[in-house]
């Protein structure tokens, strides 16, 4: 039976199909996809999106004239090697798969412009030496040891994102990709830069953090220092190691490297607790099913410029770790606003009403999303940007949703709607003392730890710790003392209390486990 959506973009000869949710999962888990899609072939734009599909057939490659392709949050453990008919394929999405390789043909699409595998299982892939027009490349959490052969070639690549792989090192041949400007390897098995890395001039945003840098400087460089910094660094240890500036002492000028203050001690103190919970509902299994929380006490955020930077550490994080919230997202809310336990739930978006961070009136997400995607729109037109940024840029990651994950307070309120917005209620200030604070992922429940972990070790790196630790102004040890937050399902089993025994593996930083006093 042609589904009713085929059957109006026939009749009409429209362009774009968008196929989402659960309506449309459904239907594939009875009877299958509709492969008379695969008939119309004045298709530019087809998404096929959050469904239970874990095939797609060789007809695909019918679609000559597609130009995006979206099969993002899907089942999909393989792709069919028809793929490399759709020559014209500009835009290709397949994130949040479980696919364990790519087909060869893949590699000979030559009108790729952007490519997103993130969130997949991929150990290894296809030749990219043919994608003569790829300018933006995402493979981040997968299995890879190592960046695509050919990818080096490639004088247009202005964008790389392979955080969370399991890659070893990077080939002096980067220094061939003249365009790059963006580079992620975050979360690797890096062990070393290349000095040829400095050679990609227009390189602004470098993100190598948690990998097993054997050079303490750079590690801490990496930590606390801008992309420039780290170049430069780098290229100097090149330049030493050959040869030159050997003759008299050394250099006597320090460099953004040498002004970087030893690490002062930190300890932190996990409380544990059970009073502090979050029932995690059902209906956001097929939403965004992954949250962990934590409660930092007794919160600094009074001294000049730490609220600030403690909002930057967020928004870093946001354009990083969480892949500009592609694969988690940071919330934080005033304790003194939030009543427990509270409710993880998903809900369809009529039903959700919250005042959104900045505004002053109530919404439903129904309103909240028309209204912000009007505004980004507005900004778009006015600026003439080609590309989505800012509001417009993460409501894409929501866009024709049926449903929401939203975080309530026991009394109802909700304070969180993920990814797009926190509610003003809960909004944190400079009198904040203790803080929650929210992570939650579509992708993975790793993801959510990795990412509060890391917002925890850059709060130490800006010396944001609890007033308790700081009773002797002059002391160099400091304490952050954090309260366990438990989660539960319905039934009231336990799936995640955070931090446990296993987290914050920070290295150089104790953390000691107490009970409640």
């Amino acid at each position: 039976m042609v589904w009713e959506e085929v059957k109006t973009a026939k009749e009409e000869k429209r362009y774009e199909l968008v196929l989402h949710g659960k309506e449309i999962s459904e239907r594939i888990a009875i009877s299958g996809l509709d492969e008379s899609i695969f008939a119309l072939t004045n298709l530019n734009f087809l998404q096929i999106s959050q469904t239970e599909l874990a095939e797609v057939p060789e007809a695909l490659g019918e679609l000559g004239n597609l130009r995006t392709l979206d099969l993002h949050q899907n089942k999909l453990s393989k792709l069919p090697p028809s793929i490399g008919k759709l020559t014209e394929l500009k835009f290709f999405d397949i994130s949040g798969n479980i696919l364990g390789e790519v087909p060869a043909e893949l590699g000979i699409l030559a009108n790729l412009h952007t490519l997103n595998l993130s969130c997949n299982k991929l150990n290894c892939l296809p030749s990219f030496e043919k994608l003569h027009h790829l300018c933006k490349f995402d493979c981040s959490h997968n299995e890879l040891t190592s960046l695509p052969i050919g990818i080096h070639q490639l004088q247009n690549l202005y964008e790389l994102c392979a955080s969370n792989n399991v890659i070893e090192t990077i080939s002096p041949e980067i220094s061939q990709n003249l365009a790059l400007k963006v580079l992620k390897l975050s979360h690797n098995k890096l062990k070393a830069l290349p000095a040829d890395l400095a050679d990609c001039h227009k390189l602004k945003e470098l993100t190598v953090l948690e990998n097993p840098i054997g050079d303490n400087r750079l590690k801490k460089l990496i930590a606390q220092c801008s992309t420039k910094s780290v170049l430069d660094y780098v290229r100097n240890t090149s330049d030493k190691s050959k040869g030159k500036g050997k003759k008299g002492k050394r250099h006597s000028s320090k460099s953004d490297g040498d002004k970087v203050a030893e690490d002062p001690q930190f300890v932190i103190k996990v409380e544990r607790s059970e009073e502090y919970k979050i029932v995690i509902k059902q209906s956001v299994t097929d939403v965004r099913p992954y949250v962990v929380c934590v409660i930092a006490k007794q919160i600094d955020l009074g001294q000049p410029e730490m609220l600030k930077k403690f909002i930057n550490m967020q928004t870093k994080l946001h354009e990083t770790a969480c892949d500009h919230r592609v694969v988690a997202t940071i919330a934080t809310h005033s304790m003194a606003s939030v009543s427990f336990p509270l409710v993880y739930e998903a809900l369809p978006l009529d039903e959700i009403s919250l005042v959104p961070l900045g505004k002053s009136k109530l919404f439903t997400a129904t309103e909240l999303v028309n209204d912000l995607k009007a505004a980004a729109i507005k900004e778009k037109q006015r600026t003439k940007r080609q590309a989505k940024s800012g509001l417009l840029k993460y409501l894409s990651l929501v866009e024709n949703a049926e449903t929401l994950a939203c975080l309530k307070t026991s009394n109802g309120d909700v304070i969180s709607l993920p990814p797009v917005t926190n509610s003003e209620s809960s909004k944190i200030s400079s009198n904040c003392m203790d803080i929650l604070i929210e992570v939650t992922s579509s992708c993975d429940l790793n993801i959510c730890k990795t990412v509060m972990d890391e917002l925890i070790k850059r709060m130490f790196e800006t010396g944001l710790c609890s007033r308790t630790g700081q009773s002797e102004p002059d002391t160099v040890r400091k304490e952050l003392l954090l309260v366990q937050v438990r989660a539960t399902d319905e039934e009231g089993n336990v799936k995640v209390v955070y931090p446990s025994k296993t987290d914050l593996s920070l290295q150089g930083i104790p953390v000691q486990l107490t009970e409640k006093n």
